[in-house]
């Protein structure tokens, strides 16, 4: 199989590999005790002992159902009578301390944030957020480690050791889940088997997944009112019409820059290079190795040296170009489909999104898009806080909360007339609302993705449809999820340099020519080592 074909895991191959890591560089299913190999208790039939039972939620019926494509459902409207999924407050009054990250702006404090104030009254425990950056986060994690400062609520970053971290510092929580035990927390139970290989480690279950699946593959956003208005398709036949729209909608005298972060894998997607790794002759190759990548990279320095990305890309945070988007500062930007309900309420009631499709950069068809991880990460809970296991699991029972309780309407929306309206019987954010609910929730425990974009009509529908024609041929990574111990000590600082090295490239500090001594140097640093140990984990997982 070469790499520019497309690959579709199976599903025993997928319950067996793990999930895929999401920013967090969160825990992964297959676990190797010591540095490299696998053991006996990392088998598709040792997972499987330990594995939770999976019970789907029954809820309400979807207006577009998502399973034949595997994307998430989507909904039109909320039930207008939400049923109550929980009878009682999950906390036992004491403070919930919890330690993850945002992607979004720090929320107001306590005594200014009346959603906070009515989440600790619901929660029935004071709940102490201690929000970081995402991009900061794994840095935060690992000095919380050093010094002993986790939140008894925990996501899990990327550190050395993981296994042995995660023995050391988090609470087995294989007896209150495994199996049919899991019943005690019947919104954990909806959370996909597949999910659950991401906090298995060593035979045991060390924290509770935060699904992610579809939702989380990238694609490329553009404002449609603003190409409407200049008479622009959002339909792209190759890599040369791609440089036209972005010539087309930039404009240095009005500040505008076609593209509001800097499109690497966009175009990478253009040359159908692979999702991380393929399987050739009895060994994973990295994508790195593909000849397109210097061609994508040539690419690039193009839009770059054009002006046509805005030039602050490189030195800002997600925020930024979230902002960007939301203005028309810049038209297009690359991101994940879960980042579209953060658009909406940042763009004018006349704005509007459309997905452009990766073409072939040669025009032969399409590109090739690379599916989202089972798994974004994995909150654990800390050794100090076992004494309150159950209420903290209960906690993050209440938090996945799934689509069409009362509970979910709250978590995600706030209250009404405070946070949130109701706009023809949905509830759509004030700016105040916004504001008030980023407290990270949905990175501490969440339900199973759905789609609901009540900020616009028809935005369910459009974020729907592009995953339905985006993602049943998305490239999945053939190792997503698996575990090197290697990569876990040294794959930070090589894909640091590698990525060193790629923005220097797009930016004309190097000739394209530097990137095939940058990738020999990566695979003699710890690259083919990486792919030693995860290749050995692909196999003990067949």
């Amino acid at each position: 199989m070469t790499m520019f074909e497309s690959r579709s895991l199976t599903r025993r191959a997928l319950l067996g590999a793990g999930a895929a890591v999401g920013l967090s560089g969160a825990l992964v299913g297959c676990s190797n005790e010591g540095r490299g190999g696998t053991t006996g208790a990392n088998d598709v039939a040792s997972k499987s002992k330990v594995r939770p039972a999976y019970i789907p939620y029954q809820g309400v019926k979807p207006d577009m159902s998502g399973a034949e494509y595997n994307i998430p459902d989507a909904f039109n409207t909320y039930p207008a009578d939400p049923v109550q999924a929980t009878t009682e407050p999950p906390g036992d009054g004491k403070p919930i301390k919890v330690m993850t990250y945002t992607n979004t702006p720090i929320p107001p404090k306590l005594s200014q944030n009346k959603f906070w104030q009515e989440l600790n009254k619901r929660a029935g425990s004071p709940i102490e957020v201690n929000l970081t950056p995402s991009v900061d986060y794994n840095q935060k994690f690992a000095t919380a480690v050093a010094g002993d400062k986790l939140g008894e609520l925990f996501m899990i970053g990327g550190v050395p050791q993981k296994p042995q971290m995660l023995a050391a510092k988090a609470v087995d929580l294989t007896p209150h889940l495994a199996g049919d035990k899991i019943k005690k927390y019947p919104f954990l139970a909806n959370l996909d088997d597949t999910s659950w290989n991401s906090a298995i480690f060593d035979g045991k279950i060390y924290g509770i997944p935060i699904p992610r699946g579809a939702i989380s593959s990238q694609a490329l956003y553009a404002r449609k009112d603003i190409l409407d208005a200049q008479g622009l398709s959002a339909e792209l036949k190759n890599a040369e019409e791609f440089l036209e729209l972005c010539k087309a909608v930039s404009d240095k005298r009005k500040n505008r820059f076609a593209l509001a972060n800097v499109p690497t894998q966009f175009v990478r997607n253009m040359f159908s290079i692979a999702n991380g790794w393929t399987e050739e002759g009895g060994k994973l190759v990295t994508n790195l190795e593909d000849p397109a990548q210097e061609d994508a990279l040539a690419l690039l320095a193009k839009l770059w040296k054009a002006g046509y990305i805005h030039p602050d890309a490189f030195a800002s945070q997600n925020q930024d170009m979230k902002t960007r988007f939301g203005n028309g500062t810049c038209p297009l930007v690359f991101d994940t489909f879960s980042g579209w309900p953060d658009y909406l309420p940042i763009m004018d009631k006349e704005a509007e999104i459309t997905i452009i499709a990766t073409p072939a950069h040669d025009g032969s068809g399409v590109g090739k898009t690379w599916i989202g991880g089972p798994t974004i990460s994995v909150t654990g809970i800390s050794k100090k806080a076992e004494d309150r296991v159950e209420t903290l699991l209960s906690y993050l029972n209440w938090l996945a909360t799934p689509f069409g309780t009362s509970e979910y309407l709250f978590r995600k929306f706030g209250i009404e007339d405070v946070d949130y309206t109701i706009t023809d019987g949905n509830p759509v954010l004030t700016d105040k609302g916004f504001s008030e609910t980023q407290l990270g929730l949905k990175y501490q425990a969440d339900g199973p993705w759905t789609i609901f974009l009540p900020d616009r009509t028809g935005s369910a529908q459009a974020c729907f449809d592009a995953m339905k024609k985006i993602c049943p041929d998305a490239l999945t990574n053939p190792v997503a999820g698996m575990y090197s111990e290697t990569d876990n000590r040294k794959g930070g600082q090589l894909n640091e340099d590698i990525g060193n090295i790629t923005d220097d490239i797009i930016q004309g500090r190097k000739p394209v020519s530097a990137w095939a001594p940058a990738v020999k140097k990566w695979k003699a640093g710890g690259g083919d080592k990486i792919a030693d140990e995860l290749y050995a984990a692909l196999k003990s997982s067949r």
